[in-house]
C-alpha cells in the first residue's frame, strides 16, 4: 500500500509538530514542516508531496493563498487543505478562489485531520482517473488507452513507437516532444533524446541504462541525475 507523502506548511511550530505527530501515527510520511512560502516551495519541488496542509497565514510577506496559487501553476499540482483560525471573510473568500480540497479549523483535531486527508486524496485520485486516457492512431486503427498502459516511447524518424502492455506496439505519427506534452509529468520522464519511459514500469537501472520488461533503455549523461533521482523517489 502506498505511503502518501504530506507537506505541512504552518508557521506555528508547536501546531506543526502536533500535526506531524498525528500524521506519523496515521501512517503518512511527512516530507517537510515549513514555516514560510520560500521554504515550502523548495520542499514541494524537491519532495513532490501527495498533499499539502497549508496555513493561510505564514511567516513572511507571502501567505498560504500565494502558495496555493504556486501549487496550481506547478507542472505537478497536488491537492491542498487550508488550515484556518478565525480570520476575516475577505481572506476566506480569497482562499475559496484557489479551490482547496478542504478546510480545517484550529485547533486541529486528529480525527477531522485524518478524515479530511483521506477524502481529499480519494477525490484527487478519482479526478485523475477521469483524465488518464490518451488517443493514439497507427493510421489504420484508433486507440483510446489509459496512460498506465504505456511502457515507454521510442522516437523513430517521423513516428513514435508506443510500447504498451495490452495493445502491443502502436506507431503514432508525430514527434516525441508532441507525445511528451500529452503525458502526465509525474509518471513519465525522458531518459534520452529518443526515449521516454513510464517510471512505474522500471524494474532495474544503473548509471547508463534502465530496464522495462526485457527492453534495455539508455540514460543520457545530461539526464542521468534527474532520471535516477525520479526513479528512486517513485
Amino acid at each position: 500500500m502506498k505511503k502518501y507523502k504530506i507537506l505541512i506548511v504552518e508557521d506555528e511550530i508547536i501546531i506543526g509538530d502536533t500535526i506531524e505527530r498525528y500524521l506519523t501515527q496515521a501512517g503518512y510520511q511527512v516530507v517537510g514542516n515549513a514555516i514560510s512560502y520560500q521554504e515550502a516551495e523548495i520542499i514541494y519541488v524537491n519532495e513532490e508531496p501527495d498533499l499539502v496542509l497549508l496555513d493561510i497565514r505564514l511567516s513572511g510577506a507571502k501567505t498560504g493563498i500565494d502558495f496555493a496559487y504556486f501549487i496550481q501553476q506547478h507542472a505537478n499540482p497536488k491537492p491542498f487543505i487550508f488550515l484556518t483560525s478565525q480570520i476575516d471573510s475577505l481572506t476566506i473568500n480569497r482562499a475559496k478562489e484557489t479551490f482547496p480540497a478542504g478546510y480545517l479549523s484550529k485547533p486541529i483535531q486528529k480525527d477531522s485531520l485524518n478524515t479530511s486527508i483521506e477524502i481529499a486524496l480519494h477525490n484527487f485520485q478519482n479526478q485523475r482517473k477521469e483524465k488518464t486516457l490518451i488517443s493514439l492512431s497507427d493510421g489504420i486503427q484508433n486507440f483510446s488507452i489509459p496512460y498506465d498502459e504505456i511502457l515507454f516511447l521510442e522516437a523513430d524518424h517521423i513516428y513514435v513507437n508506443v510500447h504498451t502492455k495490452t495493445f502491443g506496439l502502436i506507431n503514432q505519427r508525430g514527434s516525441l516532444k508532441e507525445m511528451i506534452e500529452q503525458l502526465p509529468p509525474e509518471n513519465f520522464i525522458q531518459t534520452h533524446r529518443s526515449f521516454v519511459v513510464n517510471i512505474v514500469e522500471v524494474n532495474h537501472w544503473d548509471n547508463q541504462n534502465l530496464r522495462i520488461q526485457n527492453k534495455l533503455i539508455p540514460i543520457s549523461r545530461s539526464r542521468r541525475k534527474e532520471v535516477i533521482s525520479r526513479i528512486e523517489r517513485s
